[in-house]
């Protein structure tokens, strides 16, 4: 595919709106502070994949910074897989959106059970512990022990999500052998449980990957990731399942019905 200008005719979506940002000089760098709103102008579709980015004069014109700090912004971006960036020739577009519907990632909690068919676990770790920590969210009864297990989802070989997760030992002794490294913890709860499990409680948090997630997902300190805690309860009030899960901010979206809201209005 030809390379073209990176002009508004170019966009995958129309340019939204943007006030000059204001750089200040402190713990991030000029140039991250700059490859971050790069970054964001590419990944909201204002420059299209294969297209041009202005220039290292345009930019360093557009945004009131010198080459050097520019052309480290570039450098990011391009070890970043975001774009191609070469001396003496014009920086473009590499970075393709994935597409989040034909990912194993859903939006609704109902959902967290289903499995593409190439999707598989890496369980890191397993360790047995008395209870659920104290800084929990506080849903049901911590009523041990508890066995903790941390692993990585992912698309055949690619990750997509880390999680801790912890699980009653005696649900988790009735598992089938090897079985949460074939099927969502969540599914092996609720089928495994002696109690039926009536409560199950979601919020997600928008976040930047630390050390340990970015690591753990292949990408980039300071990504932007979508932290989901969930919590299930049986009918006797206790936690049966509760997880702590990291996403690739690309690959995660959520949606809900507002159906109900439009009655009151």
């Amino acid at each position: 595919m030809p390379r073209t200008a990176a002009t508004a005719s170019t966009a995958a979506t129309p340019a939204r709106s943007r006030s000059t940002p204001k750089f200040v000089v402190g713990a991030t760098t000029l140039y991250a502070q700059l490859a971050s709103v790069l970054r964001s102008r590419i990944i909201d579709g204002e420059w299209a994949p294969d297209s041009d980015i202005p220039s290292i004069e345009e930019l360093c014109a557009q945004y009131g910074l010198g080459r050097i700090t520019v052309r480290q912004a570039l450098q990011i971006l391009a070890a970043e897989g975001m774009v191609s960036s070469q001396r003496g020739r014009r920086t473009f577009v590499t970075y393709v959106p994935q597409q989040i519907e034909e990912s194993p990632l859903f939006a609704s909690l109902a959902a967290v059970d289903a499995q593409a068919p190439d999707y598989t676990i890496r369980v890191i770790s397993r360790q047995r512990v008395a209870e659920l920590p104290s800084a929990r969210w506080d849903v049901g009864q911590s009523v041990g022990p508890y066995m903790y297990l941390c692993k990585v989802d992912c698309t055949g070989e690619k990750p997509y999500a880390c999680s801790g997760v912890y699980i009653p030992a005696d649900i988790y002794k009735r598992f089938p052998k090897e079985a949460e490294s074939l099927f969502k913890l969540v599914r092996l709860v609720v089928k495994y449980s002696a109690s039926k499990v009536t409560l199950a409680r979601e919020r997600v948090r928008v976040a930047a990957a630390d050390f340990a997630e970015a690591e753990a997902l292949g990408c980039n300190m300071a990504s932007p990731v979508a932290r989901v805690e969930r919590v299930f309860c049986d009918e006797n009030g206790r936690v049966v399942y509760l997880g702590n899960s990291t996403y690739l901010g690309d690959l995660y979206s959520m949606e809900r019905k507002l159906d109900e809201y439009l009655e009151g209005m």
